[in-house]
């Protein structure tokens, strides 16, 4: 990425039970300093929230910085940017969602059902449910087979949370539910969406967003913005920043 002036610092905020490092396509060429955050034992243990994450975040990056978060880490950055703390002056979510469930409101999250099925079985099968959900990230991608080969060398390693602290965190998806907040939010934000997402469908224009609001959906990208679709992304992101390096953070 190269802009007008040098960027200011990035935090970059990791989704469930995955490591950060997996939006590496999506940082590694920010011309500033990058903080770098996953939902991990260490964070989730001491968290009871998607609010408490945020505090604790806010409480460590106290400059401003643009901010920067992967499905579960969207709540956490868009939550962090509600404080009006100074700290957020910038919003981009990958993969986000205002509301994870679906309901008779919101037709856009994952069903009841698939998500009480989902949340039995990773209390049973902690390894092969985190799998499950892995590849449930890439499913219905335009190029599915080339985003598996991209994704081998994570599914390899196994989950990196333990199995206390992946319920622990399914259950802040099963809780939050932001819709007002993305409705109201004053700041720039950029919403990233995939258009192919199975976890859950784009919701673009499911809301009514505030003119600083921007919000675009990849064509043929599932959940997972790296991969294939990481330049794709970049564009989107460099655009949604170029007039914020010219002088208004």
């Amino acid at each position: 990425m190269s802009f007008s002036r040098e960027a200011a610092r990035l935090v970059v905020v990791g989704g469930w039970g995955v490591p950060v490092e997996m939006l590496a396509e999506l940082y590694e060429f920010w011309p500033g300093k990058v903080e770098l955050v996953s939902l991990d034992d260490k964070l989730v243990s001491r968290c009871d929230s998607v609010s408490t994450v945020a505090d604790e975040l806010l409480s460590r990056y106290t400059e401003p910085s643009i901010w920067m978060g992967w499905s579960l880490g969207a709540q956490v950055v868009m939550e962090a940017a509600c404080r009006d703390t100074g700290a957020v002056s910038g919003v981009i979510t990958l993969a986000g969602f205002p509301r994870f469930l679906a309901n008779e409101h919101w037709p856009y999250g994952m069903s009841a059902d698939q998500f009480e099925a989902f949340s039995g079985g990773l209390g049973r099968e902690s390894k092969r449910y985190w799998l499950h959900f892995l590849l449930l990230m890439i499913s219905g991608a335009a190029e599915a087979r080339v985003e598996r080969q991209r994704l081998k060398g994570w599914l390899d390693k196994g989950p990196l949370v333990s199995t206390d602290n992946l319920a622990k965190s399914l259950e802040w998806l099963r809780h939050a539910d932001q819709r007002s907040l993305w409705s109201h939010i004053g700041l720039p934000v950029l919403h990233v969406t995939g258009g192919r997402d199975q976890v859950v469908s784009s919701w673009a224009g499911g809301l009514e967003a505030p003119p600083s609001t921007i919000e675009v959906s990849i064509p043929g990208m599932a959940h997972w913005p790296g991969g294939v679709f990481a330049q794709d992304c970049r564009v989107v992101i460099e655009t949604f920043l170029q007039p914020l390096t010219r002088g208004v953070l």
